[in-house]
């Protein structure tokens, strides 16, 4: 007869999914979290689950106790926590939960408004930028497109600050000083006054207009070295601006400064000045003024590499015309003169053009060698060289000594009142063919050097001296020297010499020695193409940035 634990399997069963059941159910509550569950009633849920089955399979009842058991044991933490849980001590966790998150959501909205800011403050530099680089391109067919795009730059700025003032200020390269580019309105000097300027606004104005800063010692050089602006809100508190005097005009109120940077440094400065009088420049103008300095200072790049272009493409033009010239002035078929052997060659550098050799015969005793360095380029050097040669082809046609005809055309050249360079070095040779004697002069670096075919011995006759076109009072020397069968002279402007290898080493006189020693024997001709050879093969790639002449001449 059976018995009722016969009929145990079905209520295992029946517990196991009301539990599958119950676990579904807190699983839903998680999920939507309308209430707070316990992760250990997940544990017990499952026990009884796990306990229910395998009882049922293993029919010993006992397992189902120790399920129950381990259930309890599981539930006794939670319990104890609870007991000591108060309802004071779970708001005040909720409170700090609350806390938490509203501060989180606080600093989210402080960085939202940054970014806004930030986001705000790129577009409107991007549009200031859009606005300036389309004008700009209004001013490359001006003759003074820098000049005019700063005064623009000006207009802008002291319209969008609400300035008295603004002035801008670029830097000289050479002289390392800030000079006024762009001055408008009404601009207190925030800089020591000469103490001999009388105090009057046109006196001022003027000297500040032209003023040239110094890199240090003044504001405009200490916010260009430093590269950060500056904000100045009340100057009568700053010492980096200086108090001038009590007159009303020279009172200073408040400025903002501002660098031109580019990449590769900061091109000058942008000064912004309020009057006394005025309000103060705010945060906002100071904000305003340094969007407008970038956007400046990064349309100015195009600007710059624009002239530059254009400046390079007019010297290359004038050089071209000028070496076509110069090739013209140069002797197209070296004379045959008894007695001598002559040699020579010039290599023309891009857009110098300044060398200049000639061979005059004046009569059957007299022959003058002629070998110039001008200085300048392109059309510059051009103009005083054609000047220098019609001088000396006029002057040693007559009696007078080498120095004495350096003098007259140095003279000629002297009373030339132009703008452009008229210097040049040059060394001059009168060879008499029937004393064989050579009379020489030189001034500038041009050198004269003797091969004696006697001693063996290679020295410079030379020395340098003042150049052509310094002072018309300017005396030269004169030497006279006695040649002998085999002697050479030679004469080269400083660019053969100073030529340079690929690893930035000049030629330097002792090359050249050594290639007029080593071919002493040849002819002058050969002399200079060995030179010549020699000097490729030396400078290889590197770019050279001076003419390279040179005139052979030996005694048979």
């Amino acid at each position: 007869m059976p018995t009722i634990d016969s009929f145990i399997g079905f209520p295992l069963l029946l517990c196991a999914g009301v539990a599958v059941i119950l676990i579904a159910l807190m699983a839903i509550i998680k999920i939507k979290n309308t209430a707070k569950i316990s992760f250990i009633f997940f544990v017990v849920t499952a026990l009884m689950i796990a306990g229910s089955i395998y009882c049922y399979y293993k029919a010993y009842y006992i397992y189902f106790v120790f399920t129950a058991i381990l259930c309890e044991l599981a539930l006794i933490p939670i319990m104890v926590i609870k007991i000591f849980d108060t309802p004071k001590r779970r708001e005040e966790k909720l409170a700090e939960k609350n806390a938490k998150l509203a501060t989180s959501q606080d600093s989210d909205t402080v960085t939202k408004e940054v970014v806004a800011k930030l986001e705000e403050k790129h577009q409107r530099l991007l549009d200031v930028n859009k606005d300036l680089i389309s004008k700009l391109s209004t001013f490359f067919s001006s003759d003074n497109s820098m000049e005019n795009f700063l005064e623009y730059c000006n207009d802008i700025l002291m319209e969008k600050v609400k300035a008295d003032g603004c002035v801008i200020l670029i830097a000289d390269d050479y002289d390392n000083t800030l000079a006024v580019k762009s001055f408008k309105g009404s601009f207190p000097p925030p800089y020591k006054l000469p103490e001999d300027l009388p105090h009057k606004p046109i006196r001022v104005e003027t000297n500040f207009k032209f003023a040239q800063f110094q890199l240090e010692g003044n504001i405009f050089g200490d916010i260009y070295t430093n590269g950060e602006p500056a904000y100045i809100p009340d100057s009568v508190k700053d010492g980096r601006i200086y108090q001038n005097g009590p007159e009303d005009f020279l009172r200073c109120g408040s400025y903002i400064f501002v660098p031109i940077k580019q990449a590769e440094g900061v091109l000058g400065v942008i000064a912004l000045s309020r009057n006394p009088e005025s309000e103060k420049f705010s945060n906002e103008d100071y904000n305003e003024a340094l969007i407008l300095g970038d956007a400046i200072s990064s349309t100015m790049k195009p600007l710059y590499s624009f002239l530059a272009y254009a400046e390079h493409t007019e010297l290359n033009k004038g050089g071209s015309i000028a070496s076509k010239y110069q090739k013209d002035m140069l002797p197209a078929k070296l004379p045959v003169i008894p007695g001598l052997s002559i040699g020579c060659f010039s290599n023309a550098a891009e857009n110098v053009c300044g060398d200049y050799y000639d061979i005059i015969v004046a009569r059957k005793d007299k022959v003058s060698f002629i070998m110039a360095d001008v200085a300048g380029k392109g059309m510059n050097s051009l103009i005083v060289m054609i000047m220098i040669r019609a001088i000396l082809r006029l002057a040693v046609n007559t009696n007078q000594s080498a120095s004495t005809i350096m003098s007259w055309t140095n003279r000629g050249i002297c009373l030339e009142s132009s703008k452009i360079d008229h210097f040049a070095s040059v060394a001059l040779i009168n060879y008499n063919a029937t004393t064989k004697e050579a009379e020489i002069s030189t001034c500038g670096n041009n050198p004269v050097f003797l091969y004696s075919a006697e001693t063996k011995e290679f020295k410079q006759l030379s020395s340098i001296s003042e150049p052509l076109g310094v002072t018309k009072d300017t005396e030269y020397s004169n030497q006279i020297i006695k040649l002998n069968s085999g002697d050479i002279l030679a004469t080269c402007t400083d660019g053969l010499l100073e030529s340079l290898s690929e690893n930035g080493v000049q030629y330097s006189t002792d090359n050249f020695k050594k290639v007029i020693v080593k071919n002493c024997g040849a002819s002058a001709k050969d002399i200079s193409n060995r030179v010549k050879d020699d000097l490729k093969k030396y400078c290889g790639i590197a770019q050279q940035y001076d003419d390279q002449s040179l005139l052979v001449i030996k005694i048979q």
